[in-house]
C-alpha cells in the first residue's frame, strides 16, 4: 500500500515581514546615498580648499614678481643716476683740464714776454752806453773780442766749432745752465742775437780758421 503523502499548503509571505524588508532595504539605500553625498561634499570642499590654496600661491608669486620688478626698476634708476653723475664728473674734469691748459698757456706767454723784455733790456744797455760814450768823445779802444772773459772766449770758440750746450758743459766740466748763462752774456756783449751770428763773429775775428 502506498502511504499517503502528506500535503501541506504553502503559506503566503507575511506582509509584515515583507514590509520590514522593504523598510530595511530603503533605509540602507538612503544611508548609502547620504554617505555618498557626504563623501562628495567632502571631496568638493577639499577641491575648493586646494583651489583657494593654489590661488593664494599664485597671488603670492604675483606679489613676489611685482616686488622683483620694482627692485629691478629701482636698480635701473640707480644705475642711470650713477651714469649721470659719472658723466657730470667727466665734464667737470674736462673743464678743469681746459682751465689748467689755459693757465699754462697764459703762464708760458707771460714768461716769454718777461724773457723777451729782459733780453731787449740787456741788449739796449751796451748800445746806449756806447752811444753815450761816443757822444762824449770817449772812444772804446778795446776790440769786442778783448771785452770777453777767458771763459766766454772758450765757449764762443766751442760754439763756433759746432759743439752744443751739453757737449760744451761736459768739456768744460760745468753745468748746461752755466753754459747758457755765458752764451747769453756773449750775445749781450757782442750785440748778437743768435748762434749763427756768434759763429760769424768768431770767423771774422779769427777765433777759428775759415774754411778754404
Amino acid at each position: 500500500m502506498h502511504a499517503k503523502e502528506s500535503f501541506k499548503p504553502k503559506r503566503p509571505p507575511s506582509p509584515v515581514k515583507n514590509s520590514k524588508q522593504a523598510v530595511n532595504g530603503n533605509g540602507g539605500e538612503r544611508k548609502r546615498k547620504k554617505k555618498d553625498l557626504l563623501a562628495g561634499a567632502t571631496g568638493k570642499k577639499t577641491r575648493v580648499e586646494q583651489a583657494e590654496a593654489r590661488t593664494e600661491q599664485a597671488e603670492s608669486r604675483t606679489e613676489q614678481a611685482k616686488t622683483r620688478a620694482e627692485s629691478a626698476e629701482t636698480r635701473t634708476e640707480q644705475a642711470e643716476t650713477r651714469t649721470e653723475q659719472a658723466k657730470t664728473r667727466a665734464d667737470q674734469a674736462e673743464v678743469r683740464t681746459e682751465q689748467a691748459e689755459t693757465r699754462t698757456e697764459q703762464a708760458e706767454t707771460a714768461l716769454e714776454q718777461v724773457v723777451h723784455r729782459e733780453v731787449e733790456s740787456r741788449q739796449e744797455i751796451p748800445t746806449r752806453l756806447h752811444k753815450e760814450f761816443s757822444v762824449n768823445g770817449i772812444a772804446d779802444r778795446k776790440s769786442p773780442l778783448e771785452q770777453l772773459t777767458g771763459r766766454q772766449r772758450e765757449i764762443l770758440q766751442l760754439i763756433a766749432e759746432g759743439q752744443n750746450t751739453k757737449q760744451i758743459a761736459e768739456l768744460l766740466k760745468v753745468s748746461p745752465k752755466t753754459v747758457e748763462y755765458h752764451r747769453m752774456k756773449l750775445m749781450v756783449a757782442l750785440n748778437v742775437h743768435d748762434i749763427p751770428g756768434l759763429v760769424r763773429f768768431a770767423l771774422r775775428v779769427g777765433l777759428i780758421p775759415q774754411e778754404s
